[in-house]
């Protein structure tokens, strides 16, 4: 199967590596391929997802599978608007120019969810968007979902791993606040697994995935693991209240009733496959 990957980072290079380890022919798009580790059996192609005419070029190929990866754009007002939803619009256009239908998989985030209180949610909870950043991945989630083709939207809970280490710097500078609510991760090892199986042995996939660990947590609770973790000493009261993300707890049913395991079933053992290794 041809698989073209629209955006080139972390967790396209991982979904990458399993691809052509079962033989399958990826090609990557993004505005610097010479800045992207070499990966044996992937083509990148320079160009720019906000131009149509870039994403046009490539449907020369007959793609049996496009997976979309977007971060916001680095600057301006509308950095979302412009990172998620034009992208969007530009694929929904050269679908129809092109007359392709591939399965499309996008990976958007809980971002979308605005419950406050510890609710438990599924991928059947409301989705009420108070940030500029959810409510454009809501937008960008509706033009997914209106393709004339098959569609997977993954909504991922906060993604850690070798690389995202903003927490854990947090962590040893002390500049971490401590907060009474729960929080949600998943590993980035499990994101580009899921996707891979989702791509090639996943029968049936569903339209919605919530993609998060079995173990939601306490904010403070995981932070004073990790604290123990990395000898770091936290003198912060923990803060009532749920704080700008919200508090809610994912319900991954769906996920593990697809049939694919995870790798790391909590933030403990997730962590400590990279903690020892990481470099403060």
């Amino acid at each position: 199967m041809q698989t073209l990957l629209l955006g080139y980072g972390d967790i396209a290079q991982r979904t990458a590596r399993l691809l052509v380890k079962g033989g399958h022919s990826v090609t990557g798009l993004c505005r610097h391929p010479d800045s992207k580790p070499t990966i044996d059996g992937v083509q990148l192609v320079a160009g720019d997802f906000n131009n149509e005419q870039d994403l046009m070029r490539l449907f020369t190929t007959q793609w049996g599978a496009i997976v979309v990866t977007l971060t916001p754009s680095r600057s301006g007002s509308q950095r979302y608007h412009d990172g998620y939803v034009v992208p969007c619009r530009h694929l929904q256009q050269v679908l129809a120019q092109s007359g392709q239908q591939p399965y499309i998989i996008y990976v958007s985030s809980t971002g979308v969810y605005a419950q406050q209180d510890g609710e438990w949610i599924d991928e059947t909870s409301e989705t009420a968007p108070t940030s500029e950043s959810g409510q454009a991945l809501l937008k960008a989630e509706s033009l997914i979902d209106s393709l004339p083709t098959q569609t997977t939207i993954l909504r991922c809970s906060g993604i850690y791993g070798e690389g995202r280490d903003y927490l854990l710097k947090q962590l040893v500078a002390g500049e971490m606040t401590l907060r009474d609510s729960w929080t949600n991760r998943i590993h980035q090892d499990d994101v580009a697994g899921f996707i891979h199986a989702l791509l090639t042995s996943i029968k049936n996939p569903q339209p919605l995935y919530l993609v998060s660990d079995d173990k939601p947590v306490k904010q403070y609770d995981m932070y004073q693991w990790l604290a123990e973790q990395l000898d770091a000493s936290i003198t912060s009261d923990v803060e009532p209240g749920p704080g700008p993300r919200g508090s809610k707890r994912c319900d991954n049913s769906r996920l593990k009733n697809s049939g694919y395991k995870l790798k790391y079933p909590t933030f403990v053992e997730g962590y400590e496959a990279f903690i020892d290794s990481w470099s403060k």
